[in-house]
């Protein structure tokens, strides 16, 4: 039986609304928490972390931030494990840089008294949906809670893979309170409302996501994940990648299944590695006849390509430039769907929320990516952006950033006794 693993960027549980009726004797206080004052224990090896959350979140935002998972709220019919202590600071940390922080900065704290979760729950495990083979990466409940998943495998040295599991996550969920606060478009579940797969989605490869008009995998499941999605990998993703999406989502996309045997004698003629981009994915399963690799490994491989014109030996046929000539067969413009269903995103933050979506996105690339002096963005050697969190901080070149970042928190061990 073959097996594999999609990803799933974040789940939206939808609540229930329950009508209550209130006297007008009743007592309500401001804080939907127990607000007596408790003090924190200085002997505790958590200390630093338990004063950093309580003056960051708890004290400005009445956001109970909590990384000692507690298994009521939590999924109970999956085995979670909490996230260990070095990593639930580090999340902590750079859910305030690159999201409280950044939303401060440009649409002020009222905004975040409003609008942002009032409990952040942390896990540390991975939490798996077997009957689906997906993984849960975040929940936003009811615009109250928010659950980030995953946290004992952060990788600050990857910047990407951060992205993908972490600070997109991050806005992704967010982005689904602000939706359960202020409808969405109508027009916006009317562009590509015979293209969702709820039930297939994860089977769907980026590429030929992309060229639906989906900006991800997930996106094809639902409209309200699409808009979220849409959202959170604009603002996350560096502009080097969000270009190639585009550029990619403006074909059409062919997936092919090879045998061992059969991939094998498309690679030695050269039918398949043509000019054009194309990605090979290989996984293991499938019954014996397909053939094996290595090690008695069942494999079994798919690529990916651009729809072209092709001869009878799959070669690339070419126009009189030597040029591929490209076959458009499903009516489909990926890429201007997308920058539609953006602008309607850009309007809709600006118009209820004064969400400028293009100086977000700027404030959390330039706390990714390193600048220079004039505020431009450094490459690498490769012509990649460079990781900010592992670069020397500015005002100590013998440190990292994130050990500055850090130092919110590790500046309170001076009170512990």
């Amino acid at each position: 039986m073959r097996s594999i693993v999609k990803i799933l960027a974040g789940v939206l549980i939808t609540v229930n609304a329950v009508a209550f009726t209130a006297c007008t004797d009743d007592d309500f206080t401001a804080s939907i928490f127990d607000t007596t004052e408790y003090s924190l224990d200085k002997a505790s090896y958590t200390f630093p972390l338990d004063t950093f959350l309580k003056k960051n979140f708890l004290e400005p935002y009445n956001l109970k931030y909590i990384y000692k998972m507690e298994d009521i709220g939590s999924d109970l019919d999956k085995n979670l494990v909490p996230i260990n202590y070095e990593n639930a600071t580090v999340l902590a940390v750079l859910s305030k840089y690159l999201w409280f922080d950044v939303y401060k900065k440009i649409t002020g704290e009222e905004f975040l008294k409003q609008y942002s979760p009032r409990i952040i729950h942390l896990v540390g495990s991975h939490s798996f949906n077997p009957t689906s083979g997906t993984e849960t990466l975040g929940v936003a409940e009811g615009g109250v809670k928010v659950t980030l998943i995953r946290g004992n495998f952060l990788d600050v040295n990857n910047i990407e893979y951060m992205n993908e599991y972490f600070f997109g996550t991050m806005h992704h969920e967010f982005s689904h309170i602000l939706q359960q606060n202020v409808i969405t478009p109508t027009a916006f579940d009317a562009i590509s409302k015979s293209l969702y797969n709820p039930i297939d989605w994860n089977n769907t490869a980026d590429s030929l996501a992309v060229t639906k008009g989906f900006i991800s995998p997930y996106a094809s499941s639902q409209s309200r994940e699409d808009w979220v999605e849409i959202i959170a990998k604009y603002v996350t993703m560096d502009m080097k990648s969000w270009d190639a999406t585009l550029e990619s989502a403006h074909y059409d996309w062919e997936e092919l299944d090879y045998n061992a045997k059969a991939f094998d004698a498309a690679i030695a003629r050269g039918a398949d590695r043509d000019t054009l981009g194309y990605y090979i994915i290989r996984t293991v399963g499938g019954s014996p006849e397909v053939g094996s690799r290595e090690n008695g490994e069942i494999a079994t491989w798919k690529i990916q390509r651009k729809l072209i014109q092709r001869n009878a030996d799959g070669s690339a046929v070419l126009d009189e430039n030597q040029k591929p000539i490209f076959r458009f067969e499903d009516g489909v413009d990926g890429r201007a769907i997308i920058l539609q269903k953006l602008e309607m995103a850009r309007k809709w933050l600006k118009e209820n929320f004064n969400v400028d979506l293009e100086e977000l996105r700027m404030e959390v690339q330039r706390r990714q990516f390193l600048t220079d002096a004039d505020g431009n963005f450094v490459f690498d050697a490769k012509g990649n952006y460079v990781n900010r969190f592992t670069s020397p901080s500015e005002s100590d070149p013998t440190r990292m950033f994130i050990d500055e970042l850090l130092d919110e928190v590790n500046q309170y061990k001076a009170l512990q006794q």
